[in-house]
């Protein structure tokens, strides 16, 4: 197994959530930014296994990607997996006022991690953060759902929290531990 993994990925709060994931590991990360196809599926798993196949054959090593998907519940499950795209056409108002008369605020976001050898299948880690939807959103720069979504055990959206808090937070997520679990297993 490699000690050293790609993980692909131009988001740099991604990749220091990683680092320490990995902290006093022999894993050793390296980033490597490369626009990756992004099939349209429902399926953040899809998304990421598609991803990570394509990434890993094109620099011909093993490689990590991760997508996510943020499910309102009240909108029935939107934006989900197109995040990414919504982001780049709604604002937080606009959030804010799709959700005016709704009284379920809660949010999920279904975490993926496909790692992938080449010409191999990806091997995938899945896990769910939940939140709600603030009723205004946080006047700190950041995505449209940065500004909006309140993790569980905050007070405040993810915009608003500093930084080495939030990597804290996603590195105890479900799919980073799974991951790190496996690697360590079969390196």
């Amino acid at each position: 197994m490699e000690k050293t993994l790609v993980y692909v990925t131009g988001n740099s709060v991604k990749f220091d959530v990683a680092l320490k994931t990995f902290e006093n590991t022999e894993i050793v990360l390296l980033q490597k930014k490369i626009e990756t196809p992004e099939i349209q599926s429902k399926s953040v798993q899809e998304v990421a296994m598609y991803s990570a196949r394509w990434a890993s054959r094109q620099l011909d090593k093993p490689v990590i990607v991760t997508d996510a998907g943020f499910y309102i519940e009240a909108l029935n499950g939107f934006p989900g997996p197109f995040i990414k795209f919504v982001n780049e056409w709604f604002s937080a108002e606009d959030f804010i006022n799709l959700m005016k008369d709704k009284d379920n605020r809660n949010i999920n976001i279904q975490d993926c991690l496909a790692y992938c050898h080449p010409n191999e299948e990806p091997i995938v880690f899945t896990g769910i953060y939940h939140g709600k939807l603030a009723d205004k959103p946080s006047m700190q720069q950041g995505s449209s759902i940065d500004r909006i979504f309140i993790p569980e055990g905050f007070e405040a959206p993810i915009s608003d929290i500093p930084e080495e808090q939030m990597i804290s937070y996603w590195s105890q997520g479900e799919i980073m531990s799974k991951f790190k679990d496996y690697i360590l297993k079969h390196k």
